[in-house]
């Protein structure tokens, strides 16, 4: 039985991509949990069955290329099968697929993971270690992973080349001028919620401030040579769950692709601990009792942390003002600009 406030339509064709997985698969109740905290537009239901609970998640059309994401469920299976009990691996439908389509969607379903997203109600050295240690192991089992030749693009290893996401990131920098800016802050009038009216406009402000900086940063860094392979690039806080201590489930890795583990390491140190110095050497130390980091990582680990914070000052300026983009509830949009804002008002004082 499906439980949700989607509609009758929509829940039959839930029900269509589950009966791909019977009878192995037989649902006692399918609950609709929405994207569950994330801003990336998948839908995710809760499945219970009597062998368990499973996640079923529906990928938003258009995001991601069939061979990428079947590319990702390959990773997925090697990561596993290399004792990283942490990570999902999507299961097959009776006839062998990973990712079944079903009325112009792709689909996936696979074990629901312990735990819960709360290391900032929590933040213990213990847990803090165990992340570290978490996140070097799926590092070195990515590295050693050999992709199919249908999904190399994404997900292939190679030694001494540039970060991709630093000219990705000089491209989005580059489309960030002054009129842009401009026309953000007229638009801002236009927006209800008086909070998100000030914490926008509080964001342009630093966005202004800090663009020029940031970029001289990346193209600083933009020819230096790092090791690349698998990163998940998009782990953060809420991506990471806990059973006490224990870190027992890494979920949302579909922004998986080949990267430089300073990616991984920028956005998931930041999201958890903030700019707070001593514990970022902690965690970096902790890191590399388990996987070294040359000189190059360190240094590209501080830049494309700056401007990690500054684009994701960005990216919801993007998402609310030139995408139009609407959220359900305003609390958790509050909340990720709040997190944001004062990341970013650190960082223009710091120097």
């Amino acid at each position: 039985m499906v439980e949700s406030n989607k509609s009758p339509a929509e829940e039959a064709v839930c029900q269509r991509v589950l009966d791909r997985y019977a009878p192995r698969i037989t649902p006692s109740r399918v609950e609709f949990l929405g994207n569950r905290g994330g801003f990336s537009g998948a839908g995710i239901w809760r499945v219970v069955t009597d062998q368990g609970n499973f996640a079923l998640r529906r990928w938003p059309r258009s995001q991601l290329p069939a061979a990428r994401i079947l590319g990702l469920h390959q990773l997925l299976t090697h990561l596993y099968r290399d004792g990283l009990t942490f990570v999902a691996v999507p299961l097959l439908t009776a006839d062998g697929t990973t990712l079944p389509h079903e009325t112009g969607d792709d689909w996936q379903l696979e074990p629901w993971l312990p735990g819960f997203a709360d290391f900032h109600t929590n933040p213990t050295d213990e847990r803090l270690r165990a992340t570290m240690v978490a996140l070097a192991s799926w590092h070195h089992s990515a590295e050693r992973h050999i992709p199919a030749a249908t999904s190399a693009d994404w997900f292939s290893s190679r030694h001494d080349a540039p970060s991709p996401a630093v000219g990705e990131r000089l491209q989005i920098m580059d489309r960030i001028n002054e009129p842009l800016l401009v026309r953000i802050e007229k638009s801002v009038k236009a927006v209800l919620n008086p909070q998100i009216r000030e914490l926008t406009l509080r964001t342009v402000a630093c966005v202004r401030r800090g663009r020029n900086r940031i970029a001289e940063e990346l193209r600083s860094v933009c020819d230096l040579k790092v090791r690349l392979h698998p990163c998940l690039r998009d782990i953060w806080h809420d991506h990471l769950l806990f059973t006490d201590n224990e870190l027992t489930g890494l979920i949302d890795p579909s922004a998986t692709r080949t990267e430089n583990v300073s990616c991984d390491l920028s956005r998931l140190i930041g999201s958890l601990i903030g700019d707070n110095r001593l514990r970022w050497d902690q965690a970096l130390n902790e890191y590399q009792r388990h996987r070294p980091l040359s000189f190059s990582e360190l240094h590209l680990i501080e830049v494309l942390n700056h401007s990690g914070v500054l684009l994701s000052g960005w990216t919801w300026l993007e998402w609310i003002y030139l995408k139009h983009r609407t959220f359900t509830e305003a609390g958790p949009v509050i909340s990720r600009l709040q997190t944001i804002l004062e990341r970013l008002e650190h960082l223009n004082n710091e120097r």
